[in-house]
C-alpha cells in the first residue's frame, strides 16, 4: 500500500513538473526599438494589423506612424483637433478616424487627409460629457460613451442614432463583437453589460463592488476578460456569460490597464499602470512570464499593447515603440 501511494505522489510530482516546465519554456526579445516621439504621449492606438500606430500628445497633436519605415503617415495639429480630446479611435481598415471633444465627434478620412464632418453627441445630463468611444469592424457604427452612463449607437450610412443609460456613472469601455450585432460596455460603476446593437437590450450583466480598469475582448474564441482595481480579473464566455477563469497570483491585487488575448493560443497579455506586461494561461489563471517595457523616467506607461502571431507590439507615454518577439523552447 506504502509503494503504491509513493508511485502516485511520483506521478503528481512529475504532472506538476510538467506543467511547470512547460509554462516556464516561453521566453521574451527585443527585436525592434524606437522613439516616435520627444513629447510625452497622452493616448496612443495600434492598429489592428499592427503595420500603424496612432499618437496624441499633450499638445494634442496628432500623428499616424508606419511601423515598417517609420514614417508618418498623417497628421493634425492641436488648432485641427477639439479643444480638449477625451477619447480617440482610428480604423486603419476603414481609412477612419475619430477624435472626440466634451460633446463633439470629428470625422477624418486618413487616406486622404480629408475632414468628413461632426457629430455633436448629448444626453439627458446637461454636464455629461464623451468618455470613450469605439467602431464597429468595417467602420459602418460608432459608439460613444458619456460621463453620466449614456451609450449612445450611431449608424453612418443610414444616420440614425439610438441611445440607453446602461451605467451609473461614466462609460469607461465599449467594444463590438466580431458579428458587429453587440457590444459590452464596462463603467466606473463597476459593472460589465452586453448589449445588443440594435435596440440596446440587455442580453446579461456582471457587477464588481469596484471600478473596472479594463475590458477586452476575443473575438477568435469568444471570451472577454474583466479587471477591477482591487483583486478581481475573471475572464468569461461572451456568448453566455458563464465564468472560465480568474487570474492567480500571489500578490494582494494587481491592477491592469490593458489587455489582449492571444488569438492561436490560451493565453492573454496584460499591463499595468507602469511598464510591466505579464502573460496568463487562459483556462488556469497562472502566470506564466513577466517582462517589462523601455521606460526613460519613473512616469513612463505602456498606453497600449498589440499583437500579431509570435509577435508583441508596445508604445509607452514616452513615444517609445518596441517589437517584441515570444518564443518557446
Amino acid at each position: 500500500m506504502i509503494r503504491k501511494h509513493y508511485k502516485l505522489f511520483v506521478l503528481f510530482c512529475l504532472v506538476i513538473m510538467f506543467g511547470c516546465s512547460k509554462d516556464s519554456n516561453f521566453q521574451i526579445k527585443e527585436e525592434v526599438v524606437n522613439k516616435l516621439s520627444d513629447k510625452l504621449i497622452y493616448l496612443a492606438q495600434f492598429s489592428d494589423d499592427t503595420s500603424q500606430v496612432a499618437l496624441i500628445d499633450e499638445k494634442s497633436d496628432i500623428n499616424i506612424w508606419d511601423l515598417t519605415d517609420f514614417q508618418q503617415v498623417f497628421s493634425l495639429s492641436a488648432n485641427q483637433t477639439p479643444t480638449s480630446i477625451r477619447a480617440f479611435n482610428y480604423k486603419k481598415e476603414a481609412n477612419l478616424l475619430l477624435i472626440a471633444g466634451e460633446n463633439r465627434l470629428d470625422f477624418w478620412q486618413t487616406d486622404k487627409k480629408k475632414k468628413l464632418g461632426q457629430l455633436q453627441v448629448f444626453s439627458e445630463e446637461p454636464l455629461a460629457r464623451i468618455s470613450t468611444l469605439a467602431v464597429s469592424k468595417h467602420g459602418g457604427m460608432i459608439a460613444v460613451g458619456m460621463t453620466d452612463g449614456t451609450v449612445f449607437i450611431y449608424n453612418r450610412s443610414s444616420n440614425t442614432s439610438i441611445k440607453h443609460q446602461i451605467h451609473s456613472s461614466s462609460v469607461s469601455h465599449i467594444i463590438f463583437d466580431r458579428s458587429d450585432r453587440y457590444i459590452l460596455t464596462g463603467g466606473l460603476d463597476g459593472k460589465v453589460s452586453k448589449r445588443a446593437v440594435t435596440n440596446l437590450e440587455e442580453q446579461f450583466e456582471k457587477k464588481y463592488k469596484n471600478r473596472l480598469s479594463n475590458l477586452s475582448y476575443d473575438e477568435i474564441n469568444s471570451r472577454f476578460f474583466v479587471s477591477d482595481v482591487l483583486k478581481n480579473q475573471e475572464i468569461y464566455n461572451f456568448d453566455s456569460g458563464e465564468l472560465i477563469s480568474k487570474l492567480e497570483y500571489s500578490a494582494r491585487f494587481r491592477w491592469f490597464r490593458e489587455s489582449i488575448f492571444l488569438k492561436d493560443m490560451p493565453y492573454l497579455y496584460t499591463t499595468t499602470p507602469k511598464t510591466d506586461i505579464s502573460m496568463w494561461h487562459v483556462n488556469t489563471g497562472g502566470e506564466v512570464l513577466t517582462w517589462s517595457t523601455k521606460a526613460l523616467s519613473l512616469g513612463s506607461t505602456t498606453l497600449d499593447i498589440q499583437v500579431n502571431g509570435r509577435q508583441i507590439f508596445t508604445i509607452t507615454s514616452e513615444g517609445v515603440f518596441q517589437k517584441w518577439l515570444l518564443s518557446e523552447s
